[in-house]
């Protein structure tokens, strides 16, 4: 049952995370970038054995990879933005290999609510340039109008309020915002910046996860909400 405040594509502004959300990458030019990185900095091979990724940001992934391998912030913290420009210069360079496909329904979704004069964003924890760059790869780029993006933030919750902020300014202060994410860490980050949230388990997290997590919809895929338009005022 939708605890939405409105019917869910009657909102004037949506934030939308990227992985599991609206793409696949079946590749791990993304996953090669951290480790080179990692490994660089700490002086010895390093992986994200162990790191939560999913729902994470870029910079937090590099973070609490370090500190689960021992490597002091004192170490780590002074090279961050070399570590970043390096991570956006291997995946780039490795563009053709990044192999990103919209997941069912994404695309009409967005072009229904595009139609409906929705303005669109992503809230993601994908540095720009990675995440531009996947979007790009799956075709879907042209269809957003801004992005939230991780560069400055190492926390979701960061993002999201950034990620308004924008939306404010091209939208206007009253206008309603919904975030479209997959993991329970979209929908913490939303509700800490007051936002109603549409959470699909198209990701690592199935329905049975993602509903304690409080979302005011949850749904098995894109098409769901596809098949639910009929219902809503035209």
């Amino acid at each position: 049952m939708s605890k939405l405040p409105r019917p869910w594509n009657c909102f004037e502004v949506y934030l939308f995370d990227i992985d599991g959300t609206l793409l696949q990458c079946a590749d791990a030019v993304h996953y090669f970038a951290f480790c080179d990185v990692l490994s660089r900095v700490a002086g010895r091979p390093l992986t994200l054995d162990g790191v939560v990724a999913h729902g994470n940001t870029d910079v937090g992934i590099l973070r609490d990879a370090l500190v689960l391998a021992d490597v002091s912030e004192e170490r780590w913290r002074p090279e961050l933005d070399a570590m970043k420009r390096r991570m956006c210069a291997n995946v780039q360079a490795r563009e053709k290999e990044v192999c990103a496909a919209a997941l069912p329904g994404v695309r009409e979704v967005l072009e229904h609510l595009r139609g409906r004069g929705a303005t669109l964003g992503v809230a993601t924890g994908n540095l720009e340039a990675i995440g531009k760059l996947k979007l790009q790869r799956a075709g879907l780029l042209t269809l957003f109008d801004f992005g939230g993006w991780s560069d400055e933030f190492e926390f979701r919750t960061d993002v999201f309020k950034a990620a308004v902020t924008k939306a404010r300014g091209i939208a206007g202060d009253a206008a309603a915002i919904c975030v479209v994410g997959d993991t329970p860490a979209d929908i913490w980050a939303a509700h800490e910046n007051g936002l109603p949230v549409i959470a699909v388990a198209t990701g690592i997290y199935p329905l049975e996860e993602l509903v304690p997590a409080g979302p005011e919809l949850c749904v098995n895929s894109m098409q769901e909400l596809l098949a639910a338009v009929q219902c809503l005022p035209a």
